[in-house]
């Protein structure tokens, strides 16, 4: 029996095109995306292929979710079409075997819904055919093709997903007979999906994460996450460790649940239950002709009644439909799990300030509401139908706009009413972690601003879209289409213009600095713009609104004129010209008065660019020793004058007699060059070039004139300008000057892409030499342009506004409603500073001479006093351990949140609003992140200004690595424990093996550090801390202090290998491979305990036992790894408690051997031991590290 109706669902479904169109469409996307650039899913970058099996296992997971619609598909049909079809009563009159009608139409929907996203395969393996054959893609972006992937893959994700999905959709299609329940109910999974995303947003938290994603998109995630790019190109997916758990745990519960399912069951009470329903079906449809005929009274108030009857009648079917019900709550809960489990920083969350609230509501309403939008849309459209009743409605006398706008209204009203519940939740959240600065109005405004708009245009054209289609279901089709395939499509395309992509707007956040901007102008009138289309949309399709019995599209268009009235016509045109008034505005300010370039355009320019402009990469250019800046800041009118006076020396053996000047395009620039005359320009590429004559001799100096004004023109596709703004204007240098001589950050970077193009290989950062010869004179931050230059500053803004600018302020005064600074910095200093206008608080504090001052924020004060001690903090440890601070001020000043960084300017530190003044810190000790933000900051004072590395290899480990390790320990200081600073540590363990799996081009050892952020924040912190535990604090101190001495504010600039010959000196020869796998090489250990067992001995004490198993590892640059012989010393030790917290024994012992054992004897019971249990070595799989203690 189970055969027969396995074979007769496959064979009814083969003969149906559903199956084929959800192949095709699964199979399109994933060739579209596997031969073209413009789309990357799976981290096919660099050095992974584009079907490298980690690439294809992310395909296959990732479109799973949108699987749920295969199985809803597939599983219902299989449910619920002996029901629709009325062939229940005949069929289960019959002797039929109730597991093998039930198993039977089950496994076959479940084979029939994994064929679709074989298509995933199919595509892959097409694309990566055709793709090198038509010249779209190279050859060498593919690798061979493992058949063992496309099975793991299937057998561990595909079937197993479905399966999952396909037994909650069985059963409630079973259960309820109804096929939006069953659908609906399965939308469970996408909650667990994003639950676990929210976890996940924690190092702490990713075993759970991994358990409770229900589809195992973040389990795989995790697991991967510190593959490299060789490992992602060969190893396939394996039913070990959290993805068996995860598989056990949810198929087990999906089995429940069709177990379950399977035993309520039966054939007497489905006949039961169909005639119960039957009278129910009846007596509804009896209510709803009765009450849904609008009452015929030809008054003046007559449209207005028409109105009022059918908005009420669609309200109440919306809301008391239990798809509504489900997906609201679901929406909550989707609001609750971010609030309660999204971490940002160190495991650390902010405060609950109202625009954060916001965002979680958009965030977590935003998927249930577009499902419930483009369900509903149909709902209402074909209610009537549905019980047919719509040929007597539609006989009434009402104009065709009081349906069509009382439907989409009533829709509308759906994302009201969530959005308003969700913000009182929100509210109500607020106010039980004790913040009690509730911002009302914000809600409201973001709310106008952002979510108004889109969801009217949905509902609009949602509605418009059912009417024009006229069918049901294949409405749903074109609105999923619309709303989400079509920005897929135009993604391919390379079209990025918002006036395409349905409800799209400029982007725009909300900052408690500068409120609502800079792009609200253009969202305006995008929001308009989307309004008027929906409209015209909604009026158009209401001149074909089938009224009456059913017609084809053909018949329809034919009765335009006779259907609709002159009036309605009018009503028609006059809308549709209002929005092609409004679109040729917005076209016109986004199109051509900011016009803008696609990627390809922008792939084409960099091209030209190179291959016109790179032969005079080494012509010489004056290097600047000396700016004066005059800077006008007009926040309110979002524009700026710059006026500068360079001073330039030509530092060269010979003259100088012409100059490259790359010009940013968004500014308008005029250069008085002395004895400078312009002989080319290219306005394409920004280039232009003038002829010095006389030239510059050897040893002459000039003063440069530049002028610069920037001013916003109208708005743009894509959003305006965060430098000048209304509150928080953020200007450095670099944006407000001209670039002199070649530009390579023009250049393409990718290797592949320029490999496509025709380009030879980036050059990449100048190799590390031992005898350094030119490129010591130039550092990696100003690339030859300057050195250490003296800067002053004249800054005028509104005046409700303070400018900033690095140095001492000398004065400041108020003239013509504005106010004025003048500012000069007190030590040479590099040329590189920014300048920044905002309505601020100050905060003050005296260190010695130095002048503590936090610019804030009126609504961020809470976290003020923390910044001031830790600023304090820095300086002390700083200047006790490195050397005197040269700046007779350190300034922390706030910046809106358009960015979350902080940045080291010379005693001027800018640091996101976000990032830091808004974090909760009340009741956490051990992950102060302002501290940890500040306390590098400051290091940079000392590495990165007075030191900075020379332009190649290692540059950014006398910089970046050195304030990172001096930050760690600032809070070494204030750590309670030792296991205190394994919870800051560990985030920089994860940052640099992260970063290793994502690596574009080669990873380097951290001497050789090529700007790789992973490798000199993330290991450089590392092997420092390491290293100053394994040879002391004050060693490392020591060699640090002893470099700064020796180059501080000199040139020529100091390679890393001047480092390390002097930290050489301080190594004691026992530990000198130390500097060699550490820092010369590429080294990684494999370090994990095998058993772990204790005896009390008669004196009362405790003799641990333990077995541990060692390796250590060295890696090339692309990640091949083998074992070396051990030769290592190894922290061993001992815990009094299961949280880890209390290390009472700790030994440093020598490991030789693979597999060893040691004793240990402690006073106390021991709960847990570990091999190096404070991770200070860079360990892949840390948790095998430690064991709990077993008694003997």
């Amino acid at each position: 029996m189970f055969k027969n109706f396995f074979l007769s669902e496959l064979k009814y479904s083969f003969r149906q095109p559903m199956l084929y169109l959800f192949f095709l469409i699964v199979f399109l996307l994933v060739f579209a995306a596997n031969v073209t650039d413009n789309v990357t899913i799976g981290g096919s970058i660099g050095n992974v292929y584009r079907n490298a099996p980690n690439v294809i296992t992310i395909y296959s997971i990732i479109l799973t979710l949108f699987g749920l619609l295969f199985a809803a598909a597939f599983f219902n049909n299989s449910a619920l079409r002996d029901h629709k079809n009325n062939f229940q009563e005949i069929l289960f009159s019959k002797p039929i075997d109730k597991f093998g009608y039930y198993m039977g139409k089950f496994s076959a929907s479940l084979f029939l819904s994994t064929i679709p996203l074989t298509g995933v395969f199919f595509g892959i393996i097409l694309g990566s055919k055709i793709a090198p054959l038509m010249g779209w893609i190279e050859a060498d972006r593919f690798g061979p093709f493992y058949i063992q992937t496309f099975i793991s893959n299937y057998f561990i994700f595909i079937l197993p997903n479905m399966f999952i999905g396909g037994a909650i959709i069985y059963s409630l299609a079973q259960e309820f007979k109804n096929t939006m329940i069953s659908f609906v109910g399965a939308m469970v999974i996408l909650i667990g999906y994003s639950i676990a995303g929210e976890l996940a947003s924690d190092i702490d938290n990713e075993t759970i994460a991994a358990l409770c994603d229900t589809f195992g998109v973040r389990t795989y995630g995790i697991t991967s996450k510190y593959f490299t790019p060789l490992e992602k190109n060969t190893l396939n997916p394996s039913l070990t460790g959290l993805i068996l758990y995860n598989r056990l745990i949810w198929i087990t519960f999906a089995s429940l649940i069709l177990f379950a399912s399977y035993k309520r069951f039966s054939f007497t009470t489905k006949r039961e239950k169909k005639t119960n329903q039957s009278k129910i079906d009846v007596e509804k449809t009896s209510n709803v002709l009765l009450e849904k005929f609008p009452k015929v009274q030809i008054t003046k108030n007559s449209n207005y009644q028409h109105f009022k009857s059918f908005f009420k009648l669609n309200m109440n079917s919306i809301y008391k439909h239990v798809t509504f019900k489900i997906l609201f709550v679901f929406s909550i809960i989707q609001l609750i799990a971010g609030l309660a489990t999204g971490y940002e920083y160190f495991g650390l969350k902010s405060y609950p300030l109202t625009y954060f609230m916001v965002d979680q509501v958009s965030g977590s309403s935003g998927l249930f509401v577009l499902i419930i939008l483009v369900f509903f849309s149909g709902e209402l459209v074909w209610r009537d139908r549905d019980v047919q009743v719509n040929e007597v409605i539609d006989s009434t006398p009402h104009s065709t706009l009081i349906p069509l706008f009382s439907k989409t209204l009533s829709l509308f009203s759906l994302s009201v009413v969530i959005h308003l519940v969700l913000v009182f939740l929100a509210i109500i959240y607020q106010l039980t972690m004790g913040f009690t600065q509730i911002e009302f109005s914000l809600y409201v405004k973001d709310y106008l601003y952002n979510m108004f708009p889109v969801y009217f245009t949905m509902c609009a054209t949602l509605v418009a879209i059912q009417v024009l289609v006229n069918n049901k279901y294949l409405g749903y089709v074109f609105s999923v289409i619309l709303l989400l395939g079509f920005d897929i499509i135009l993604l391919i395309l390379d079209i990025n213009s918002n006036m395409l992509s349905i409800g799209s707007s400029p982007y725009m956040i909300y900052s408690d600095i500068n409120g609502f901007g800079p792009s609200n102008v253009g969202v305006f009138w995008f929001s308009i713009y989307w309004m008027s289309f929906a409209i015209f949309l909604l009026t158009l399709s209401g001149m074909i609104w089938n009224r009456g019995a059913k017609k084809s599209f053909k018949e329809r268009l034919m009765s335009i004129n006779s259907n609709t009235s002159k009036s309605y016509s009018i009503t028609v045109i006059s809308i549709g010209v209002l929005w092609t008034i409004i679109a040729s505005f917005v076209f016109y300010n986004t199109q051509i008065l900011n016009s803008y370039k696609s990627s390809d355009e922008y792939e084409k320019l960099a091209v030209e660019y190179e291959n016109e402009y790179k032969k005079y990469k080494n012509i010489p250019f004056p290097k600047i020793i000396d700016a004066k800046y005059n800077i006008d800041i007009f926040p309110k009118n979002k524009k700026a004058d710059v006026l500068a006076l360079l001073t330039v020396y030509n530092n060269h053996e010979s003259a100088v007699d012409s100059i490259m000047i790359n010009i940013n395009k968004q500014w308008d620039l005029s250069l008085n060059f002395p004895n400078a005359s312009k002989i080319s320009e290219n306005n394409d590429h920004g280039v232009h070039f003038y002829k010095i004559d006389p030239p510059m001799l050897p040893g002459d100096t000039l003063v440069v004139e530049i002028k610069n004004k920037f001013s916003t023109k109208g708005f743009s596709n894509g959003g305006e300008s965060t430098s000048i703004i209304k509150n928080g204007s953020f200007l450095n240098n670099y944006e407000i000057l001209p670039n002199i001589g070649y530009d390579s950050g023009k250049e393409i970077s990718d290797k592949n892409k320029r490999k496509k193009l025709g380009l030879p290989p980036k050059e990449r950062m100048p190799e590390l030499e031992i005898n350094c010869g030119p490129n010591c004179n130039k550092n990696y931050l100003t690339q030859g342009f300057s050195d250490y230059i003296n800067v002053e500053s004249i800054l005028s803004t509104s005046e409700d506004q303070i400018a900033i600018a690095p140095g001492s302020l000398i004065k400041s005064w108020k003239e013509n409603n504005r106010n004025y600074f003048h500012y000069k910095l007190d030590q040479p200093s590099q040329n590189f500073y920014s300048f920044i206008s905002a309505n601020y608080q100050i905060a003050k504090r005296k260190w010695k001479d130095v002048d503590i001052e936090i610019y804030y924020d009126s609504k961020h004060s809470v976290n003020i006093d923390m910044m001031l001690d830790a600023v304090e903090r820095s300086l002390d440890y700083y200047t006790e351990n490195f050397g005197p601070y040269y700046h007779k001020q350190a300034r922390i000043i706030e910046f809106p949140r358009f960015s979350t960084f902080a940045q080291a300017f010379p005693g001027t530190m800018p640091y996101s609003e976000s990032f830091g003044f808004i974090i909760d810190l009340e009741d956490e000790e051990d992950n102060n992140v302002i501290d940890a933000v500040i306390a590098h900051e400051m290091a940079h004072q000392w590495w990165a200004h007075q030191l900075v590395g020379a332009n190649m290899q290692g540059g950014t480990l006398m910089s970046e690595a050195f304030s990172e390790y001096s930050s760690l320990m600032t809070l070494k200081k204030l750590a309670k424990t030792k296991m205190k600073m394994r919870e800051f540590i560990k985030y920089d363990h994860d940052r640099y093996l992260r970063g290793r799996s994502n690596e574009l081009e080669k990873e380097l050892p951290l001497y050789k550090v090529e700007n790789q952020q992973y490798i000199h924040y993330g290991k450089g912190s590392v092997i420092l801390y390491a290293l100053q535990d394994y040879i002391g604090e004050d060693k490392v101190n020591s060699a640090l202090k002893e470099f700064l001495e020796q180059y501080r504010y000199k040139t020529p600039y100091p390679t890393s290998l001047d480092f390390l010959k002097i930290l050489e000196t301080k190594v004691p020869d026992s530990l000198s491979y130390l500097v060699d796998d550490w820092f010369k090489e590429i080294t990684l250990y494999d370090n994990r305990l095998k058993t772990a067992n204790a005896v009390k001995l008669e004196n009362g004490k405790y003799e641990v036992n333990i077995e541990i198993e060692a390796a250590k590892i060295k890696a090339d640059s692309i990640g091949n790894e083998r074992k070396v012989s051990l030769n290592e010393w190894v922290d061993i030790g001992v815990f009094s408690d299961s949280d880890e917290e209390n290390l009472i024994y700790q030994k440093r012992v020598k490991i030789n051997d693979s597999l060893m054992s040691f004793t240990m004897l402690v006073d106390s019971l021991p709960v847990k031991a570990a091999i190096d249990p404070r991770h200070i070595l860079i360990d892949r799989v840390f948790s095998d590290n430690i064991k709990p203690i077993s008694f003997d």
